[in-house]
């Protein structure tokens, strides 16, 4: 069967999605009896897979006739979906609970002629390593290839690897750095460490992952503000192109970004979408996408522009102001008790007693609102002297040091308004500072060439899932890991030893400036490693001339290899262990 018959079943508008009704798949889950199964959400929705394989149709042809390592994958309903698609050479099932999933496990393996193997887990072996399952015999076609060296970077599309880390309860601790971590997040850091060293599941080449996680555990791996730009997402972006496949709205609570910057991205992944001819239902995508789809794409990216710190979605509160404001002017409720709709000047004298605790509430989320206006005036203030800091390094820059009047008129003329804007920064409570800090390096991360986050760079909006679609009560996500094949940017293994401590550091404090994270790790670091990382100081490629100003979270990858590259040059360099020594919170004995 041809590329183009495999994936035909991909080509389908995507149906009205069905509402609170339950999948039949969920009623045979609910006769199941509980036990530590239970603690793995599954995919219980058929369309939910369909509408997934349809956006993946332009990346997925190339996998036809491949093998798959399928991890977790209990009732087999996603596994079914990818096996039909792709016609897999063979598809190995490693289910821990098989006693359990038996029912849906054995009709796909005991069928005629059938592809499917479900692997035997006695005796030691490692699930997440190629070599077991050749030894084990159940991909000897994997054991003809040849095996990359170390300066190679070669894919193997022979091999598809399909996981569902969704775990409900507590995370386990991670030893290399002793903090609790999720599951999904423990088994991507390995699966992006392995591809370093052409281990593990990458021994035959490099491997791509498609990994089903709980929705709240997404946020660390694939960020969509530098805010929560960390460790694991930057290990993500030197080594692969990840996307979010499937994926929840935000809630309310959620970290976001200012509102012009999440259009502009929106804005640009529908042309994306377009161009590459991705379909996505309105029906499956979050709110914003989906209102900006009747705009002129072109006209809209025109007119969008940097705008002040409101940020889009609403707060819970801001939903509650509103339906406040409404009913008050529309009579549902009155300013006093006993007193008619609306605002009685007559009894306004009778005091706070008499006032009804709709009015009480409404009031109390007005000078809410008044008082959060009057704050982010304040920050945008500062944001403004900031930006015109920016732009005025950003030119100076741009036309060379050239040493005549009119540029040292610029430099001096820049000193005067760092000054003034380190000044007014001094005067500012820390929660300010925070706020400032955190829209600035927004602004840096998205006015680059290319955008910091991998996010940005996605080739069409994740589809949104619904409750129902799945058995359990979280939601789950969907992200698709393609490792980077080339690079023009291999770092020498102890370099990359390097830069692994540097993250490890660094990313502790991600809203440090560079200059403290780096002194952190050993003094006198800034003073050796900035001057022979030239980055950091050039406005073009994302740096800053005042270095306090750039913080850990908005380093690019260049500026970290550079960094890297620059310690190993360092002939005063803390040994391993004496780095380990400075994070308080990591497993010292792993570390040796």
């Amino acid at each position: 069967m041809d590329e183009g018959q495999a994936c035909k079943s991909m080509h389908r508008v995507p149906p009205a999605l069905k509402k609170a009704a339950k999948y039949p798949l969920t009623q045979r889950l609910d006769k199941i009896k509980k036990g530590p199964h239970n603690q793995r959400i599954q995919v219980v929705s058929p369309e939910l897979c369909e509408d997934a394989l349809l956006r993946l149709e332009p990346t997925l042809k190339s996998h036809v006739g491949c093998d798959i390592i399928d991890i977790n994958p209990g009732v087999c309903l996603w596994s079914a979906k990818v096996h039909e698609l792709l016609k897999p050479r063979r598809h190995i099932l490693v289910e821990p609970f098989h006693n359990v999933y038996d029912p849906f496990l054995r009709p796909l393996v005991n069928t005629p002629g059938s592809r499917y193997t479900l692997a035997d887990l006695s005796g030691p072996w490692d699930r997440w390593n190629l070599g077991d399952y050749i030894a084990k015999g159940l991909l000897p076609e994997q054991a003809h290839l040849e095996e990359p060296g170390l300066d190679t970077s070669i894919g193997n599309t022979t091999l598809l690897v399909l996981v569902n880390m969704s775990r409900l309860g507590r995370p386990n601790a991670d030893r290399s750095t002793g903090r609790k971590t999720a599951d999904s997040h423990y088994k991507v850091l390995e699966f992006v460490r392995t591809l370093e060293t052409r281990s593990g599941f990458h021994s035959k080449g490099a491997v791509r992952m498609l990994m089903w996680m709980i929705d709240q555990e997404k946020s660390n791996l694939l960020p969509r503000t530098v805010a929560s730009r960390r460790r694991l997402s930057v290990y993500n972006e030197l080594s692969c192109d990840v996307e979010e496949i499937v994926g929840d709205v935000l809630g309310p609570h959620a970290t976001r970004r200012e509102a012009h910057i999440d259009i502009q991205s929106s804005l640009l992944t529908a042309k994306r979408m377009k161009k590459n001819g991705i379909v996505v239902s309105t029906e499956r995508m979050d709110e914003l996408p989906r209102s900006l789809r009747s705009e002129d794409i072109d006209v809209v990216i025109q007119s969008t522009h940097y705008g002040d710190s409101v940020i889009h979605g609403e707060r819970i509160w801001h939903k509650e102001l509103h339906e406040l404001r409404e009913g008050f002017a529309n009579g549902s409720y009155s300013q006093f008790v006993g007193g008619p709709p609306g605002y009685n000047e007559k009894i306004r004298k009778l005091g706070d007693m008499a006032t009804t605790p709709e009015y009480k509430k409404f009031q109390l989320l007005v000078r809410t609102e008044k008082d959060q206006r009057k704050k982010k005036a304040a920050v945008d203030n500062i944001l403004r002297e900031e930006a015109q800091i920016r732009a005025m390094q950003l030119k100076i820059a741009s036309n060379g040091y050239l040493g005549d009047a009119a540029h040292e008129k610029e430099i001096e003329e820049l000193g005067k308004l760092t000054d003034q804007y380190r000044n007014l920064l001094a005067r500012q409570t820390n929660v300010r500072l925070n706020s400032v800090h955190f829209f600035a390096d927004d602004r840096v991360a998205w006015s680059g060439d290319s955008s910091l986050l991998l996010w940005d760079h996605r080739n069409a909006e994740p589809i949104v899932p619904q409750a129902n679609e799945f058995h359990n009560p979280k939601s789950l996500a969907l992200l698709d890991f393609q490792p980077k094949i080339s690079s023009s940017h291999i770092l020498t293994t102890v370099q990359q030893k390097y830069l692994d401590d540097i993250l490890l550091s660094c990313f502790t404090t991600p809203g440090a400036s560079v200059e403290t994270a780096l002194n952190s790790m050993a003094p006198g670091a800034a003073e050796a490693i900035i001057p022979n990382a030239p980055s950091l100081r050039d406005p073009r490629r994302g740096g800053r001339m005042d270095l306090d100003q750039l913080r850990v979270r908005v380093l690019t990858l260049g500026m970290l290899r550079e960094i890297a590259v620059a310690w190993d040059g360092w002939l005063f360099k803390p040994t391993l262990p004496e780095i380990s020594q400075t994070i308080p919170w990591v497993d010292h004995d792993a570390i040796k």
